[in-house]
């Protein structure tokens, strides 16, 4: 076993070859964090970095994170929003889609929780509000 002091980061090779590396690296990352969030708003769970941190994870530059943050949302895997109260607070906060993690064939959802078998709704992953809007711009665009 390779052993040191440094981090690790995952990455699943399956889901690189569809979803892109640093699409993938950062999502395992969200992942990661996710499994520790307590932080729950409206049906999901939310983590939150700045770019530069994500970076410092990653050990990539902050317009990698991005350009990754960026491909994620677009194929709906991720969702970003501002959730903090204060209007100068641009720090953005990521759930994962994991509904539409599961429609790419990948085993996905918060370890701890089994959405069919909980008995606390509160903690049951609510994958209704990830979709395509198919407004005016055409079915490109994933909302809450």
């Amino acid at each position: 076993m390779i052993r040191g002091n440094g981090r690790v980061v995952v990455v699943h090779v399956e889901m690189a070859a569809q979803i892109g590396r640093m699409e993938s690296m950062l999502l395992s990352q969200i992942d990661y964090w996710l499994e520790r969030s307590g932080h729950f708003v409206d049906g999901h769970f939310w983590v939150y970095n700045t770019l530069d941190e994500w970076a410092r994870q990653l050990g990539v530059s902050g317009s990698a994170i991005k350009r990754a943050a960026q491909s994620l949302e677009k194929q709906g895997l991720i969702l970003r929003r501002h959730l903090a109260r204060a209007p100068y607070d641009r720090t953005l906060s990521y759930t994962i889609c994991y509904e539409r993690l599961r429609e790419m064939g990948f085993s996905a959802g918060r370890r701890s929780l089994s959405a069919r078998e909980l008995a606390d709704p509160w903690d049951r992953p609510f994958t209704a509000v990830c979709g395509v809007d198919e407004g005016e711009g055409g079915a490109d665009k994933w909302v809450i």
